[in-house]
């Protein structure tokens, strides 16, 4: 079973007391990297499959354009075109309402044009039984405690809109700093 670490942080936005996990992950491989991982035990040259999934994504960003949600893989990651747009009512000092939003108020001033994507409920429960979470410290030590418990339900942070996750709006993280559960439009399907 694989071991990733974690650590974690407060959530200063909310006010004190709210807190969420935050993986640290071991470095990022890059693109020609995991090609040739992908290669390893294959007749395939990393130069062959570095071009085929260079001209795959190139198709698929010519369909995002076009407004379609495209397969990255076989029912593993999907991408399609997010908007994040939002419209709520003004409040004072107090938290009080001093204007309704209105649907007929809505414009796209503001908005932010995104890619999303999605990962497949497949692939996250995979993840989530080959995975196991290591908690560490400040400093890299590690911190004893219980496994997560899957209860048969979603997998933690799973969506259930098959268009893009429970956020469809997205958000300006992937999984880190001061937005927990958020995402650049990543969320899990």
């Amino acid at each position: 079973m694989a071991k990733v670490k974690y650590t974690v942080k407060e959530n200063k936005k909310f006010g004190s007391h709210s807190f969420y996990a935050v993986p640290v992950t071991n470095g990022t491989l890059d693109f020609m990297e995991v090609c040739e991982e992908a290669c390893d035990n294959t007749s395939i040259e990393p130069s062959i499959m570095r071009a085929a999934v260079t001209e795959y994504m190139k198709a698929v960003k010519r369909n995002v354009l076009k407004g379609f949600r495209c397969a990255v893989g076989e029912q593993f990651i999907y991408v399609y075109p997010n908007l994040e747009a939002s419209l709520k009512d003004k409040k004072d000092a107090q938290g009080n309402i001093v204007e309704v939003a209105k649907i007929e108020d809505f414009t796209l001033a503001g908005a932010k044009s995104r890619l999303g994507a999605t990962v497949s409920k497949k692939y996250s429960a995979q993840f989530a039984a080959d995975v196991s979470w290591q908690r560490i410290d400040a400093s890299g030590a590690t911190i004893d405690e219980e496994d997560i418990i899957d209860d048969g339900g979603d997998t933690p942070g799973g969506g259930d809109n098959p268009g893009g996750g429970d956020n469809p709006g997205g958000g300006d993280n992937n999984g880190g700093g001061d937005n927990p559960g958020g995402g650049g439009g990543v969320s899990n399907d």
